[in-house]
């Protein structure tokens, strides 16, 4: 504690020089960061060409200067250049994995060269907890520093964090609403101004770098502002204690039945482990005897330690049902890292009740241990060791192969999209099965998979395909005693029903209706075609080929009078009520302001 505020005596005499080198890292950051989105332009140029560079180099250039932001000031030069070296190199090969593990765009537009969200999110997450270990280890020259220090370091960073987005936020929107008050005047250059690259990343890392470098220089207010939102949210710990008694209390005399049928039980379950861990923590704050002197507080801190276990106890349960039936996917995957996490804690946390000496002491060992854990996941979940796309891969081809699931029913989509190159790899192998009873279905699933362009299609392909009797069969024709023309189903609908939309042939609501008309009475009959959300005209063109030619537009969502009104041909044709518009040799037609549904009478 001494020399804590030794060096806070101290700072002002070295603070320029610190204030200074974070404004030139901040310039340093926004070169590289306007570099690299110049390169993304369309045309790309390098090392937008070549992801296994450009997303390495984007995710190095975010990351790395915050490193250096944060530790200025904190340890000396050398060894923050050494563990910002090492983060660099741990950072660039999880990129470079991420670049080459063979992701496929499941939808058109989706972009490849851009990192994946979730590695970003835990590089954000893994990064904030191996800088707290690391600077505290530098300044006490210990691998396990003492808690006091890992607490303050790690709430006072946590709470620079806040203010510092929160600051980069509210800069922004000063600056739009400058432009917007120019513009009342008809001055559009302050507008154009913020919205060039070479103004707007210089702009937002110099207003980081002020803000870091702002809270840093003001330790006391920001343990100040912190020990204030500590004991205020340490109040919500009671609440949250009693809540999950009742909840706990409840389930020996109820069906668990309703809470497995959510399909999110295991993230529900995980965010309120999630919750009542930082809420015990917001209570322990650094261990000190006069933040813990509530008994309120200690009641609930010791009930809701318990709690943990029941928690994370009904998380695995309800993963392992979901595993059970459908085997291993990657957020199961992910989840069931999270899982550990939360496990950790809640043994961490139980024991902490029965052993310690004083109340929760041992939570400081649980914290500890847990963040090293965190990291240990991060690294083997992205990376080679541990990646879920492969684990996932390897779990359902088992499955597939041992008969757990029937060919039939088997996502052969989502090893393209969600496996990435294990995924691509083992549709290849399936494409080319011979063996075994569903070897010719597996074969042509799986290379219909490899065809496909997105998800969606992917998933059409998966349909069942439908001969023209079976599609007829989901037809029903008006006036009765009339059937379709020959050909018709084939020509406008895949034998999956998938080509206008169809989804009725799919089997997907009521069935299809199809109901002749006369448009004109000089013309031949057309065809009225009902589907699930979509009424759709066709014509027989000169050659007598059924063709769509047009679509009704209007108060479709009133379903049930549509179909009912067509069904029985209680209906009639009338003129457009608007006329058309025609620009150039471009056609716009005006529909009028669809009416609301006529209020449903009672029988």
């Amino acid at each position: 504690m001494f020399g804590r505020a030794m060096a806070e005596r101290d700072a002002p005499s070295r603070t320029v020089p610190i204030f200074l080198a974070r404004l030139l890292i901040a310039l340093l950051q926004a070169l590289a960061l306007y570099l690299l989105a110049e390169a993304l332009e369309a045309p790309r140029s390098w090392p937008a060409t070549a992801r296994q560079l450009f997303i390495p180099m984007l995710l190095v250039s975010a990351s790395v200067p915050l490193v250096l932001q944060l530790g200025l000031g904190q340890i000396r030069p050398r060894p923050l250049a050494i563990w910002a070296a090492i983060a660099a190199v741990v950072i660039a090969g999880l990129g470079y994995h991420d670049a080459m593990r063979g992701r496929v765009a499941a939808f058109p537009n989706e972009s490849m060269i851009l990192p994946s969200f979730s590695l970003c999110l835990a590089l954000s997450a893994g990064l904030y907890i191996a800088h707290v270990l690391v600077v505290d280890a530098v300044i006490e020259r210990r691998l396990v520093p003492s808690y006091p220090r890992h607490f303050d370091t790690a709430w006072k960073q946590g709470v620079q964090m806040v203010l510092a987005a929160s600051f980069v936020g509210v800069f922004w929107a000063v600056l739009y609403l400058g432009a917007a008050l120019f513009k009342l005047v008809d001055i559009d250059f302050f507008r154009r101004l913020i919205e060039h690259r070479w103004f707007a990343f210089p702009a937002t890392t110099l207003a980081l770098a002020v803000s870091v470098h702002v809270t840093d220089v003001q330790p006391a207010l920001i343990r100040g502002a912190r020990s204030l939102a500590l004991t205020l949210f340490s109040w919500l710990l009671p609440l949250v204690a009693i809540i999950l008694l009742g909840f706990l209390a409840s389930l020996p005399f109820i069906s668990l039945a309703p809470l497995w049928q959510t399909h999110f039980a295991t993230a529900l379950l995980l965010a309120e482990i999630g919750l009542l861990v930082l809420l015990i923590n917001a209570c322990y704050q650094d261990g000190a005897a006069e933040k813990s002197t509530s008994r309120i507080k200690r009641w609930a801190g010791t009930l809701g330690a318990i709690e943990l276990v029941p928690l994370a106890g009904l998380a695995i349960w309800a993963l392992s049902l979901r595993v059970g039936q459908y085997g291993w996917s990657g957020e199961r995957i992910l989840a069931a890292a999270i899982l550990i996490v939360a496990s950790c804690y809640a043994l961490g946390y139980a024991s902490a009740v029965v052993a310690a000496p004083n109340w929760l002491k041992r939570i400081e060992a649980a914290n500890f241990a847990t963040a090293y854990v965190v990291l240990a996941l991060i690294l083997a979940l992205f990376s080679p060791i541990a990646d879920p796309a492969r684990l996932m891969v390897a779990d359902q081809v088992a499955r597939l192969k041992s008969g757990a699931i029937a060919a039939d029913k088997f996502d052969f989509g989502a090893l393209k999209f969600d496996g990435a190159r294990w995924g691509a790899a083992a549709l290849a192998e399936l494409s080319q099965q011979k063996d075994g009873a569903d070897a010719p279905v597996i074969a042509a699933k799986a290379a219909q998979a490899l065809a496909a362009t997105n998800r969606y299609l992917a998933n059409q392909n998966n349909a069942t395909h439908r001969t023209p009797e079976e599609l007829a069969a989901r037809v029903t024709v008006y006036p009765e005693g009339r059937s379709l023309p020959a050909g018709f189903l084939e020509a406008n609908f895949d034998s999956a029903g998938a080509a206008v939309s169809g989804q009725c042939l799919r089997g997907i609501g009521q069935k299809c209706l199809a109901r002749f008309v006369t448009l004109h009475p000089s013309e031949g009959e057309a065809i009225l075609f009902v589907d699930v959300t979509e009424v759709l005209l066709f014509e027989a063109d000169a050659q007598g080929q059924w063709r769509k030619t047009g679509e009704m537009i209007g108060p479709l969502y009133c379903s049930g009078a549509i179909r009912q009104g067509i069904q029985t041909g209680n209906f009639q044709f009338e003129p457009h009520v608007l006329p058309d518009l025609v620009v150039g040799d471009q056609r716009l037609a005006m529909a009028p302001e669809r009416p609301p549904c006529a209020p449903q009478t009672s029988q």
